[in-house]
Order: C-alpha cells, then sequence, then structure tokens
C-alpha cells in the first residue's frame, strides 16, 4: 500500500511541474487556458477513482479498466515529460549563465513552442510503444541437447511468460495471446510465472479460464508461479493458484518434477516468494540426468544452481526488460556491474541480474530470459519487446 501511496505523491508533484511549464507558455486566453487545466484536474480525478475503488467491487469491470489504463499511461507520461522539461530547465540555467543559445528560452513563444515539442515527442514515442506492446513478436530458437530421449526425439517448446491477466489486460489481449502461442503448433506449453497480475476478481468478471482453456498441446500445458502469484490482495493466500489449476485447466507445477512421456523430465520451481521453496538439489533428487530436463523458474536469480544442477533447458522471466526506457538501460547496466564479480551474490540489489534478457548457454545448459507477453503498469514496450518463446529442441544422443 505504501508504494501506491508514494506513486500517487509522485504523480501531483510531476503533473504540477508539467502543469506550471505548460502554463507558462500559453497565451493569456481563457478558452485556451480553462480546457488546459481542466486536462489535469480530469486525469488526477480519474486517477484518485480508480486508487480507491479497486478491489472494492464498487464498479464495474469496463470502468476500472479504463481507470487503470488512464492512470498508468498518465504515469509514464509525466515521467517522459518531466525528463525533457528538466532538460529544458537545465538548458536555460546553462544559457543564462553562458549565453550560447541564438534564442531566448525565457521568451514566452519559445516556452510554448519547446513545451509542444515535448508533447509531440513524448506522444510519437508512447504510441510507438503501445504499437510494440499490442503487437508480440516470436522469438524462435533451435537448440540441441545430447542427451537420450526414447521416444521424443524432437520437441517444440512454446514458452510465455508475465501475462498478467487482469484488470489492465484483460480478456481480448489474453484471446490474441492464446491465438499467437497456438498459432506456433507447440508439443509442450510452459508459462513460467506472473500469469494473473493482481486479483482473481477481475478474472471471474471476464470468465477469463475461457481463454485459457484454448490452450491445447500434445505433451501438456503447465505453468509455475511468480511473484505475482504471490501478492496479497486479501482474497486469500492461495486463491490465484487455485484458479489456474481448477479454473485455467493448467497444471501447475509448484516445486515438482514430473517426467513426460518416458522421454524428458520437467520441472516447476516455486517462486522466490514462497516461503517454503526448496532448492533445485531437492527437487531433482530423483531424477535420472540421462534424460533431458527443462526447469521452468520465474525469477533468473543465481543461475547457477540450474547450471549446477544439470539441467538442460531453463526457461526465466520476470524481468520484462526493464519494460520501457530507461529501465531497460539500468538493467543493462547493472547486469554489467554484476557480471564483473565485483559484488556477491548475496549483497547485489534484487534488479541486478546475470542475465536481464535473451540467451546464454552457461556451462551445459541452455538458458532463456524471456521479456514476457504482458505487463504490469504501463501498457507500452520501449526499448524492450513481448514476446513468446520458441525452442527447436533437438535430443541427438
Amino acid at each position: 500500500m505504501r508504494i501506491f501511496f508514494n506513486a500517487i505523491i509522485i504523480q501531483i508533484f510531476l503533473s504540477a511541474y508539467i502543469y506550471w511549464r505548460g502554463w507558462q507558455g500559453l497565451p493569456d486566453k481563457k478558452y485556451i487556458q480553462i480546457p488546459y487545466a481542466s486536462v489535469f484536474i480530469a486525469e488526477l480525478i480519474i486517477y484518485f477513482i480508480g486508487f480507491f475503488t479497486s478491489g472494492t467491487g464498487s464498479l464495474p469491470f469496463d470502468a476500472l479498466h479504463a481507470f487503470a489504463w488512464t492512470g498508468t499511461t498518465w504515469m509514464l507520461f509525466t515521467i517522459y515529460m518531466t525528463i525533457l522539461l528538466l532538460l529544458y530547465d537545465l538548458l536555460k540555467y546553462i544559457d543564462g549563465k553562458k549565453k550560447i543559445l541564438p534564442i531566448d528560452l525565457k521568451a514566452k513563444k519559445t516556452r510554448l513552442t519547446c513545451f509542444c515539442s515535448a508533447l509531440l515527442l513524448v506522444g510519437g514515442v508512447m504510441g510507438y510503444g503501445s504499437y510494440r506492446f499490442y503487437n508480440p513478436v516470436v522469438t524462435e530458437m533451435d537448440l540441441d541437447v545430447k542427451k537420450r530421449s526414447p521416444h521424443v526425439k524432437d520437441l517444440r517448446i512454446v514458452a510465455a511468460t508475465d501475462l498478467h491477466a487482469g484488470y489492465l489486460i484483460g480478456k481480448n489481449t489474453i484471446s490474441m495471446y492464446v491465438d499467437k502461442i497456438m498459432e506456433q503448433k507447440p508439443d509442450i506449453i510452459l508459462l513460467a510465472g506472473d500469469i494473473i497480475d493482481y486479483d482473481v476478481k477481475s478474472l471471474y468478471e471476464q470468465r477469463m479460464e475461457t481463454e485459457f482453456l484454448r490452450l491445447k498441446a500434445p505433451y501438456g500445458v503447465y505453468a509455475t508461479t511468480g511473484n505475482h502469484e504471490y501478492i496479497d490482495t486479501g482474497e486469500g493466500k492461495e486463491t490465484k493458484i487455485h484458479w489456474l489449476s481448477k479454473y485455467a485447466g493448467l497444471t501447475v507445477l509448484r516445486d515438482t518434477t514430473i517426467l513426460i512421456a518416458d522421454s524428458f523430465y520437467l520441472v516447476g520451481r516455486e517462486d522466490d516468494k514462497c516461503e517454503t521453496r526448496k532448492s533445485l538439489p531437492e527437487l531433482m533428487q530423483g531424477v535420472d540426468k540421462n534424460f533431458p530436463v527443462i526447469v521452468m523458474n520465474h525469477e533468473p536469480h543465481r543461475l547457477y544452481e540450474e547450471s549446477d544442477a544439470g539441467a538442460d533447458i531453463a526457461v526465466f522471466g520476470h524481468t520484462h526488460n526493464g519494460q520501457f526506457f530507461p529501465v531497460n538501460t539500468v538493467l543493462s547496466i547493472s547486469s554489467a556491474i554484476y557480471n564483473t564479480g565485483i559484488i556477491p551474490e548475496n549483497m547485489k540489489c534484487r534488479f541486478m541480474y546475470e542475465m536481464p534478457y535473451g540467451y546464454k548457454k552457461k556451462g551445459d545448459t541452455h538458458m532463456y530470459v524471456s521479456s514476457g507477453l504482458g505487463l504490469s503498469g504501463p501498457q507500452f514496450r520501449i526499448g524492450s519487446i513481448s514476446e513468446i518463446v520458441v525452442l527447436n529442441v533437438n535430443f541427438n544422443k
């Protein structure tokens, strides 16, 4: 709850700063100033209504979806506008000291021109980001695993993480995801955590299970938990996981290992937030490592665990690859710092990953960290992609 109140405070201050900078450039005409002020007032009202009514059941799904989308979109808008306007203020300060520019940045017309230019730039970037979000890409790779698989020589794995089904990502978007997954003609489907965003109430309201039940594959549809499955919204600790298994028809692997078609093992790890989470060596005590071993693990911390345990393929999610600029750049820089070995594993920050996105072979283990299909918060991909991962595996021993 504290995080959300901090978000409100930040939203108010950033909105006020943007409003003031825009107001300084506006002509002294009521028919311009009144609509301008009304936009900011209306947005804050929508944000507060959405914040205080979400989860109360007092508003229908469509209204909450609209409020949530507007609030999160405005949040990203204020971040980008604030960055550009701060750069303008910095340039104005430097120019006031050194006079390096041929124009007067303090003039009203110049202020308006700069403000409108920033609006156009942010609007264009966010439009592009929205397109990238609603048009997922398929990342396809061929992998060789030199192990015996008696009855399955080739396996087409379709992996998707971070669907975040709920108020923001509704039934229509999930339907598009399911269509896209099924178009890949999977032999097996893996959903590696954060399938649900926050609560299950919105899923019941939309009858979201009808979309998940369309997922079919010869060797099954499997899921594992993510950190969002363990976010407590007052509905009960196991409510979301119960919905996934009973209503969505998914086989949820919670620190579970199964042998599929007498040919390969699939291991589903609990998320780091699970207090009773087992170690990977514990899970693999009864595994015959002469057979291929595939691991689903939501958060890509301690990649050496999968490698040391003898997994052949490991699929991760969680990071969203930063979701939008500049967070993706921060992840890349923190990854580079972490990989220097300067910071011990037990002292690193939670947002530091050996590999925040993409493919890596660590020892004999093929690892892929997906940027995910859905998002939590603003529905924009700026500097990242929404993706489905297809792994064409050949067992060739």
